[in-house]
């Protein structure tokens, strides 16, 4: 979704318009989830992915008329049995686009900065945009989760009505106001992934986590394996003194996710034990079973209970009968995959 932004503000700032595609509903099997986005410019490329296939196709041949009128388009999906003949989409569900044109103005600019500097910042953001009539920059506004705006003259009403529909979060929601309805798109962030150990399993996952959008943190005292020749897409590397307070000073919320990979038992009983304390979302460890319960019998000793060590996936990963380092990063991200998807659907406006 980052990427998706930094595009649309680049567009922007090139002086380029664009149309904002949305999957704003969906039931039933779909080629892609609400929430779901790309961009068209006006020669017709696009960037992201609705689904492909004739929805896409129908997307972008539309955002044509969106450039013209400059106004906002929806488009309705039945993809049961009867489309099937007609085209290459035997989903079998039922799906709506909501396309936005976005003009090159100061006040998109405004809005898709705010938005693309919330999820830098690691905040989760919402695009509010009117359905009806002309879909200008200076009705369309961002809001971030702590309820900051991009601009200082929304009504509280509107405001409050926004606030509401966050509360049972899902990709899009509807909220109407004063006659008015809008569409407010979820934007959320891709999620930290700390990888407290810099051995070879942690190389792969840093490259494989990177590439799926989580931002990527490396962790270990070894500076000969904590460095940017062996990890190039991390978006930080910590050499530490050692693994004692290796988290301080980080403030770790349920976008964090704490993949334990060290090189030996006693790094991990002294990094889990630190994990425990913190309040990150996801926090997993490398291991047998059998260290395993070495280990969670050493934290019992310590104090911690047997309902905190059942929040740690340990063995780390999804059961795919991974054995190569890379195979485990496959099977590690597939699990933060699941998780972040998971802590989406739960989110609640904070």
């Amino acid at each position: 979704m980052k990427k998706l932004l930094q595009q649309i503000c680049a567009s922007l700032g090139a002086g380029e318009d664009c149309v904002l595609v949305t999957v704003a509903s969906q039931s039933g099997s779909t080629p892609r989830l609400t929430g779901a986005k790309m961009i068209v410019l006006r020669d017709g490329r696009a960037s992201g992915t609705v689904g492909g296939g004739l929805v896409e196709a129908t997307a972008i041949r539309e955002a044509a008329a969106c450039f013209a009128s400059g106004r906002a388009l929806r488009l309705p999906f039945d993809l049961d049995a009867s489309d099937v003949a007609t085209s290459d989409m035997i989903c079998g569900g039922r799906m709506e686009l909501f396309l936005e044109y976005i003009q090159a103005d100061a006040a998109n600019r405004e809005v898709f900065g705010a938005l693309l500097g919330a999820l830098r910042a690691g905040r989760r953001a919402t695009l509010v945009c009117p359905l009806d009539g002309r879909a200008g920059g200076g009705q369309r506004f961002a809001v971030d989760h702590c309820g900051a705006t991009s601009r200082a003259d929304i009504p509280e009403s509107l405001l409050a009505a926004v606030s509401k529909a966050l509360a049972p979060a899902s990709a899009t929601a509807l909220v109407e106001h004063q006659g008015q309805r809008y569409l407010l798109s979820f934007f959320t962030v891709g999620g930290t992934a700390y990888l407290l150990g810099a051995g070879p399993v942690a190389a792969c996952t840093a490259e494989v986590a990177a590439r799926v959008g989580f931002t990527v943190v490396v962790m270990d005292d070894r500076g000969e394996f904590a460095n940017r020749e062996r990890f190039p897409l991390a978006d930080e590397i910590r050499v530490l003194p050692s693994f004692t307070g290796c988290f301080d000073g980080i403030d770790l919320d349920c976008d964090a996710y704490l993949v334990i990979v060290t090189r030996g038992h006693l790094h991990d009983l002294e990094v889990l034990s630190q994990a425990l304390r913190t309040g990150a979302g996801y926090v997993g460890m490398i291991g047998s079973r059998r260290k395993r319960n070495a280990i969670y019998a050493q934290l019992m000793e310590q104090g911690v209970s047997e309902a905190q060590l059942t929040q740690v996936r340990c063995p780390i990963g999804t059961a795919i009968e991974a054995d190569t380092p890379e195979e485990i990063a496959v099977s590690i991200v597939g699990e933060l995959i699941h998780q972040r998807a998971i802590g989406r659907r739960a989110w609640r406006r904070t």
